[in-house]
């Protein structure tokens, strides 16, 4: 009885998929108008400096958005080097999670925005090469925009790997 079952399920599934605009072409064709395909697939991760050797930002005057410019991951393109900005490409929860090391000033403050509104720090006061890292799950709406910026007076340091912003889309809202 069951082999018959499997056997009828089969043929039908067969033949839906193998008629013109079968099953396989009318997913293809919803994922495509609606963007559930590609909006459902967003992750980044970049690093501070595209280099090996020791390198230090800062200090600076006043607040400073960070350009994380060794590109490592950016399935999706919301990330964007030029400008250090993330811009979640759809609706959604996603986890955000920054690190640095702290640079000559031995001390390390710097804060992950959303919109131009704090979200959390990073804070590291253990001298130079410490690092501090941290973490959240945030509700984003497709559009909004996130950044990391060194606060005035800090430094940051990195050798293309240690000092490092991720971000990934967890499911879609």
């Amino acid at each position: 009885m069951r082999s018959s079952l499997f056997l009828v399920a089969a043929l039908v599934c067969g033949l839906v998929g193998a008629q013109p605009g079968g099953l396989p072409e009318r997913v293809e064709k919803l994922e495509s108008e609606h963007g559930v395909l590609v909006k459902s697939r967003v992750a980044f991760s970049a690093a501070l400096v595209d280099a090996n050797d020791w390198t230090t930002q800062g200090p600076f005057e006043a607040d400073k958005t960070l350009e994380f410019k060794r590109v490592i991951t950016n399935v999706g393109n919301g990330y964007d080097p030029q400008t250090g900005f993330f811009t979640a490409p759809a609706k959604g929860l996603y986890y955000i999670q920054v690190t640095g090391v702290a640079g000559p000033t031995g001390q390390l403050n710097a804060g992950l925005k959303k919109n131009g509104n704090n979200i959390f720090a990073i804070y590291q006061k253990a001298g130079t090469q410490a690092a501090a890292s941290n973490g959240v799950v945030l509700a984003l709406e497709a559009g909004d925009r996130l950044c990391v910026q060194l606060w005035a007076g800090q430094t940051i340091a990195d050798q293309g790997r240690l000092s490092t912003f991720t971000g990934f889309l967890v499911f879609p809202m």
